[in-house]
This record gives C-alpha cells, sequence and structure tokens, in this order.
C-alpha cells in the first residue's frame, strides 16, 4: 500500500462511506466511529480523535449522533462523515497519484479483519495473525488493556472491549492449521493466567493447546470455581479420558454428581477399574437410585477415608440405617477438618443433618444445615486467594472453618475411631472376634459421648 498520512488514511477510510446519510441516527456502521476510525488507520483512539477534530476545523469531516449497528449500547454516539470538500480533495489526491503511476490496488486502506477475505487473513504478519488468531479462539470479549501488541485492523468499543464478529471469528480459525490452532490456544490460555473470573477459560484453552498436566494442576487447585461454572464440566470429562491423573477422576465425578448429572460421572470414571474407585461408583449408583448395589459397592470398598466413609454414610442413610449412617458421616467430616480439604463439607453437613432429623433430634438437624449452608457461601476475595480449594488449618482464614470446629465440640455429635463393617452383612464385631474362620475388623470399642457435670477425665462409653 501507498505510503499515505494519516490524516490522509482516514480520509480515504470515510471515503468508503460516502454513500450514508451524515443525518442517520440509528444503525450507523461501527466503522465510522473513533474506535473504527482508529482501526483502519492502525493508530490509537486518542490519536484519531486528534485528527479528526483537525479534519472538523478544516471543513473536511462532519460529525453526527447515531446509534451503532449490532450494538446493545442505547446510547448514541459520534460517527464521522465526510464533507464534500473532504471528498473533492480525496479525489484529487486520488487523481494526483494515479498519474504519477500508482496502482490502485495501492490506493485502498486496508480492511478492518472482520471484512478481510480468508486469503487476506492468511496473509497477515505472523505476529498479527497469532494475536487475531488467539482472540478468535477465546470465549470471552478481550479488552484492548489486555494485549500486548494490538494488530492492525482490530475495533475495539468505548469502552476497550473488542468488536469483531462472530463469523470473522468462524472464518480465521478455518484458516489456522493444527499447529496453529493449538498455538492460539496456548496464547489465549496465558491470556487467562492472572484472571480468576476465567479458570474455566483458562482449562478449556489449555487442553485444547495439548498442556494437559498444567490443566490438572489448574483443576485441583481451583475445584470449587470450576463447579460454579456449569460450561466447565464437558472440558473436565474431556480431560478425564485424555490423561492418567488418579486424583482428577473422584473430583471431575463428583462436580458432575453434586450437578445433578450421574451419566457424566460415569463418563468421567469410563472404563477404569471400579475397585479403585469403588466410592465415586456408589454415589454414582445411588444417585441413579440403585441403593442396595451402592451400599453392598460401599462396604466393599469402605478403607477408612473421607470419601469412602461419605459414600457409605450416604448409602446407609438411603437404607434407613440412620445410626450407622452418622458414624460414617462423622468420620468422613472429621478426616475431612484434619486434612484441611473441605470440598464436600456441605454434603455431609447436610447428610448429617438429614440423618439426625430422621432420628427425631431435630435442634441439631437445624444446627447441622445452618453449617451446611455456610460452607456452601463464598469467602471473601483475598481469602479465595490463599485457600483455593484446600483450606489452611487456621481460623482466621474462613469463617465457615470456625462454624466446623465449633461443631466438633459443642454439638455433642458422636466420634469415632476407625470403623470397618464386615464388607458383606455391615455387622460390626469385636476386635479380634471370628466369624467362620475369618478375621473380621470391628468398629471403634466404644464411641465417646461428653458427659455433663462430670470431670474432665471421666467419659461415657455406648
Amino acid at each position: 500500500m501507498y505510503d499515505f498520512s494519516v490524516r490522509q488514511l482516514i480520509c480515504l477510510h470515510l471515503a468508503k462511506y460516502s454513500h450514508l446519510d451524515p443525518g442517520m441516527e440509528f444503525g450507523a456502521p461501527m466503522e465510522i466511529t473513533q474506535d473504527g476510525v482508529a482501526a483502519a488507520a492502525g493508530i490509537t483512539r486518542a490519536h484519531a480523535c486528534t485528527v479528526l477534530l483537525r479534519l472538523e476545523k478544516n471543513g473536511e469531516v462532519a460529525i453526527g449522533l447515531s446509534r451503532i449497528k449490532g450494538s446493545n449500547c442505547r446510547v448514541k454516539r459520534k460517527v464521522y462523515f465526510l464533507t464534500a470538500l473532504g471528498r473533492e480533495r480525496t479525489e484529487r489526491l486520488l487523481s494526483d497519484l494515479r498519474a504519477s503511476g500508482v496502482p490502485d490496488s495501492e490506493l485502498s486502506t486496508p480492511p478492518t479483519v472482520s471484512r478481510m477475505s480468508s486469503d487476506m487473513m492468511r496473509g497477515l504478519p505472523p505476529e498479527d495473525r497469532d494475536a487475531v488468531g488467539m482472540l478468535c479462539v477465546l470465549r470471552h470479549t478481550a479488552a484492548r488493556k489486555d494485549l500486548d501488541h494490538v494488530p492492525h485492523g482490530l475495533m475495539f468499543d468505548g469502552k476497550g472491549l473488542l468488536v469483531l464478529k462472530e463469523e470473522a471469528k468462524r472464518r480465521f480459525v478455518e484458516t489456522g492449521s493444527e499447529e496453529d490452532l493449538r498455538r492460539w490456544h496456548s496464547l489465549a490460555a496465558d491470556l487467562c493466567i492472572s484472571k480468576d473470573d476465567l479458570i474455566a477459560e483458562r482449562l478449556h484453552h489449555l487442553r485444547a493447546a495439548g498442556r494437559r498436566r498444567e490443566a490438572s494442576k489448574l483443576v485441583l487447585g481451583n475445584i470449587r470455581r470450576l463447579e460454579e461454572d456449569p460450561g466447565s464440566l464437558d472440558d473436565l470429562i474431556g480431560l478425564c479420558r485424555e490423561t492418567d491423573d488418579p486424583e482428577l477422576f473422584p473430583v471431575t465425578a463428583a462436580i458432575a454428581l453434586r450437578a445433578g448429572e450421574p451419566e457424566k460421572a460415569r463418563l468421567a470414571l469410563g472404563t477404569r477399574d471400579a475397585k479403585a474407585h469403588g466410592a465415586t461408583m456408589s454415589e454414582i449408583l445411588l444417585a441413579e437410585g440403585d441403593s442396595g448395589k451402592a451400599l453392598d459397592l460401599a462396604l466393599e470398598n469402605y478403607s477408612g477415608d473421607a470419601m469412602g466413609a461419605l459414600a457409605l454414610g450416604k448409602a446407609m442413610a438411603a437404607a434407613g440405617r440412620h445410626e450407622e449412617a452418622l458414624t460414617y458421616l462423622t468420620a468422613s467430616r472429621r478426616r475431612m477438618v484434619e486434612s484441611g480439604n473441605l470440598f464436600r463439607m456441605d454434603e455431609v453437613l447436610e447428610a448429617e443433618s438429614e440423618s439426625n432429623r430422621a432420628l427425631g433430634r431435630n435442634e441439631r438437624a437445624d444446627a447441622l444445615m445452618k453449617a451446611a449452608e455456610a460452607s456452601r457461601r463464598r469467602p471473601p476475595d483475598p481469602v479465595r486467594k490463599a485457600q483455593r480449594t484446600v483450606f489452611p488449618l487456621s481460623t482466621s482464614r474462613s469463617e465457615i472453618y470456625s462454624s466446623l470446629i465449633s461443631l466438633m465440640f459443642h454439638l455433642s455429635i458422636a466420634s469415632l475411631s476407625n470403623p470397618n463393617p464386615h464388607a458383606r452383612t455391615g455387622i460390626f464385631t469385636p476386635r479380634g472376634s471370628s466369624t467362620s474362620g475369618l478375621k473380621i475388623p470391628a468398629p471403634p470399642s466404644s464411641i465417646h459421648l461428653p458427659l455433663k457435670n462430670t470431670s474432665s477425665s471421666s467419659e461415657g462409653s455406648v
């Protein structure tokens, strides 16, 4: 293209819209706003504003007010048109250049990205092409301030947000190879790295870029945030199929179950060994309504961990065995507090509340339900950044944590050591006893309850 000055570029750009009525108040194209003029001339909006004011003083440009086509904003914006004097000077400039031997192909301003042909998109400089490709694969609207490099031909609205038609994004993405797409997704993932509200977006791009190890770490460190975004579930399931991270499968299945999607929870586990994820499979069966199989599987795979105790407690409650359910739910709660991982604490407290209510202990049930509701609340922003999903053992970190500690010592909820029922019957026998020649691990030798009006050393044994 011929080396035009900024003023000449702006006049050439506005000359393309000379057919528009300067008095129009609705449906003006974005290209004749300050943002559109800046994008066409490859300059900043502030620079475009300064040059347009000079052209207006010279009588070459007229200013109007109009609503912009395709914009949700009802406020009218300034739009710019060439006056008769401006058109005359622009035509004279073009005539002089043609007379001097400049070909017509160099006498027009390059189009914006939205108006480029596929061949022009492929012909962009590598740096510009990567920047535009990154913006085209993004699922949220990018802001100018977030970009280190702003390619020529991109338009931004008055708030600095990118204006790019979906059809143009689709066409641009179609011009890229598989390697291009992975690179664009990788750039998009890096753009989201410092934004806590774009965790699901970053996960999507990391997976598309083939950076699966980083994606797995991102999931395990931001479980609560991903749970709040329903759109992340498909990416989580896809990541489970593409990686062998054993910690990822039960987490994804749990998120799917909490979203009421047992089918997707099954997809997360895939065809993996049921014994390795017996507790999770038990919860899936329970969600599908098969409480009998769920209880059998939970009993068979119980190993004393928090998730196994939760699954067994819920299965016991579904079978109407609420006293036994409370034993395991309390164990699950205690193990979660000990480990500092409170991801599913609200489920434990809610299940405990339901079992206590079924046993007529309404006051305790109400207190547990309030604690469950508190555990679902997100802490303030500074706390979120520090705790993610695994919470440090510090009462100053979280209002939720202190309420759970309070429950442990003031609700008089039974404690337990290490229950382990018979794999088939679930019947407890004293430690070291035998049935049919087989050793059966026993539950705790006693369940301790604090006694009122006694010394600190006295305990009651049930």
